[in-house]
């Protein structure tokens, strides 16, 4: 049980910051101006959204199995398969919040007010100036809420991780799967336990999601 817990808590962190580190710049660039090539960027990273988990899953089978094109490839050079591994999970898990994670961090961007900027600028302040200095210091609060969400919903992930990494009891298995197995094996106890643990991780980060939404509207109304 605890083995299924550690997993989730890995693979969620880990697919949050990736999916952290990989949105950051594009939701920047796309909150700051309007590209002929938004809309299909958009799509892409929107796309797993409104598509079931399973339905990911299928294609990053067919991407990164080892008779594939990239499966093949990594298994061929490195000796190296993501399918059936912790690893494979943080792949699709990170795919599914990808979408989460873009729209948080672009909504939290276009909440600066645009006139801070521009007296940025006015004082000659470089792009790294104000993206540090007056960007980062009052949009911080959006953000942590965007990537806190993120990380519920990475913690929640069955479908798309359980097509790429499966169940292996002590390699794969998540929170999610465990208590899937454990139902289909009529060990309630476990499952109950395991979704009490979730649960309660899921609250006390939405807890905080809350007290950050507050503060925020909070700032925003005394400008």
């Amino acid at each position: 049980m605890f083995t299924s817990v550690w997993h989730t808590l890995l693979v969620a962190t880990i697919s949050t910051f990736i999916a952290f580190m990989t949105m950051l710049p594009v939701s920047y660039y796309f909150a700051g101006r309007k590209s002929r090539f938004q809309i299909i960027v958009e799509i892409l990273i929107l796309l797993p959204l409104v598509l079931p988990p399973t339905v990911v899953g299928l294609v990053l089978l067919n991407v990164l199995g080892r008779n594939d094109l990239v499966g093949g490839f990594l298994w061929d050079t490195f000796d190296f398969s993501f399918i059936f591994s912790l690893s494979g999970a943080i792949v699709a898990t990170t795919i599914i919040i990808l979408p989460i994670m873009y729209q948080g961090l672009k909504s939290a961007f276009l909440s600066i007010d645009h006139e801070l900027v521009w007296a940025a600028e006015t004082l000659s302040a470089n792009k790294k100036q104000i993206f540090t200095k007056i960007i980062l210091p009052n949009c911080w609060q959006p953000i942590l809420a965007g990537v806190l969400l993120s990380f519920c919903r990475a913690m929640g992930e069955f479908g798309a991780s359980l097509m790429v990494a499966g169940y292996i009891e002590g390699k794969t298995d998540t929170i999610a799967s465990s208590i899937y197995f454990m139902v289909q094996q009529g060990d309630m106890r476990t499952a109950i336990y395991l979704g009490l643990i979730n649960v309660i991780i899921g609250v006390f980060a939405l807890l905080i999601i809350h007290v950050l939404t507050v503060r925020q509207s909070q700032l925003m109304r005394g400008m």
